[in-house]
């Protein structure tokens, strides 16, 4: 297929489903069929059976081949193909709450299709689009069970993509992966129809996920599990880092374990998962990548889950989330799939903390070693460790204080912008920061 906009309407469908599951397949067919009638021409990409690697957050797509990612795999010509169409479908699994490892692993390549550079939408922080057009985007999860929780969760992601995806018209649900075929195909045309609703869609409430109780057993042993691929340079070792300190300063044993080394590595993923069961507490510590977690990160959450299948509750589960927006609230959707996990796996959800600019306040550095703004913080997390070494959920007064910005967001997106320019400028790209690869 000739991906342009010229010619007759085009739609990319992503198919995320994971190697055994055949749902995906048979709605591509249905939305194949009814967007004939309509004029579409389609394609079905199975992503698991394309090259894709993981996103390492370089900011190389930005910095060193503006709006083409450095790693030269199947990811460029998919995000082409996207650039092209005028309609995205995305097929996935609902994995506590949120998308597919497979289909999450593309899209967290499609921030090279947007700017580097700041603007406002709806009063909050984002990128700038970096193309005057994108696809209308029409999302479709399902689950083997119905989840109330779970799938008003897929709902809000799927509305917070419509947002970074800059998509004019946009739709999104659930359908019955076992339903019939009559009635697999009225749920699809229901949802194809959701786009010619206005395009004013109210926003997704976003399920509660406040901490549930505290632990029975005061926490001896705690890990770290550090979501970042800058792994031990990188703003989440630094903020969970101070936690874990902190913690150890309590009289609990601690233990750091990056997962990205654990990815490709049997024999270290076994050990984390081994660490896991043997904690009390463990913590994760991750960056935002669009809109929720990184795809390796689901990826690991899905087999700390298999494993713990059938057990008994045990240990206290928290989460921490920065983002690059300074606006802490963004990273809220990427939380409450902590929750739903640490819910559907058999661990005490403990509650989370959202660090908005994390990468601005810490830049990777150990937070100890900082002060000036960062005092306010620390003296948060300070409340957290003792709250948590007590059996305690993460306190909401300190909560709070992490969730404030530390500079008001027009300063971080001025300042933020300049950085941008100045990184591009020292790479030699700055001429080529706009550019526009796949037109």
């Amino acid at each position: 297929m000739d991906y342009g906009k010229e010619g007759g309407m085009k739609a990319l469908i992503f198919d995320g489903s994971p190697e055994g599951d055949s749902t995906g397949e048979r709605v591509a067919g249905v939305l194949a069929e009814l967007l004939a009638v309509q004029g579409y021409e389609s394609e079905h990409v199975v992503l698991r059976k394309k090259t894709i690697g993981n996103c390492i957050g370089c900011f190389g797509c930005w910095l060193k081949t503006p709006g083409i990612c450095v790693i030269d795999d199947d990811n460029r010509e998919l995000s082409r193909r996207f650039i092209g169409s005028d309609l995205l479908i995305m097929l996935t699994p609902v994995t506590f709450g949120s998308y597919s490892p497979e289909l999450k692993r593309m899209l967290d390549h499609f921030i090279a299709n947007v700017s580097p550079f700041f603007m406002t939408v709806r009063g909050e922080t984002h990128h700038r689009n970096r193309y005057a057009d994108y696809p209308d985007l029409l999302v479709i999860g399902w689950l083997d069970h119905r989840n109330g929780v779970e799938e008003a969760l897929f709902r809000h992601l799927a509305w917070r993509n419509s947002i970074n995806f800059y998509a004019q018209r946009s739709s999104w649900g659930i359908i019955e992966p076992s339903a019939a075929s009559v009635t697999l195909r009225e749920q699809v045309t229901g949802l194809l129809q959701g786009l010619d609703k206005p395009s004013a869609l109210p926003g997704e409430n976003l399920p509660d996920a406040a901490a549930t109780s505290a632990m029975e057993v005061s926490p001896r042993k705690a890990l770290l599990l550090v979501g970042s691929p800058r792994m031990a340079h990188s703003t989440s070792a630094s903020l969970g880092g101070y936690l874990l300190d902190r913690l150890e300063a309590q009289g609990i044993e601690t233990e750091t374990i990056h997962i990205y080394k654990a990815l490709h590595d049997p024999g270290k993923l076994r050990q984390l998962l081994d660490a896991v069961d043997n904690a009390d507490l463990c913590i994760l510590s991750f960056p935002l990548y669009i809109d929720t977690i990184p795809a390796p990160l689901l990826s690991v959450l899905q087999k700390i889950h298999e494993c713990r299948k059938g057990k008994a509750l045990h240990g206290g589960f928290v989460a921490i989330a920065n983002s690059g927006f300074i606006e802490s609230s963004q990273n809220e959707t990427a939380l409450a799939v902590c929750s739903a996990f640490a819910g559907a796996s058999g661990f005490r959800w403990m509650g989370s903390i959202t660090i908005g600019g994390g990468e601005g306040l810490a830049h990777g550095r150990p937070l100890a070693e900082l002060g000036g703004p960062v005092i306010p913080y620390k003296k948060a997390f300070d409340r957290v460790a003792q709250s948590l070494a007590a059996g305690n959920p993460v306190p909401e007064d300190a909560r709070r204080q992490l969730a404030r910005p530390f500079v008001p967001a027009w300063i971080y997106r001025l300042v933020g912008s300049m950085e941008w320019k100045k990184r591009a400028r020292r790479n030699g790209v700055l001429h080529k920061i706009d550019d526009r690869p796949y037109l």
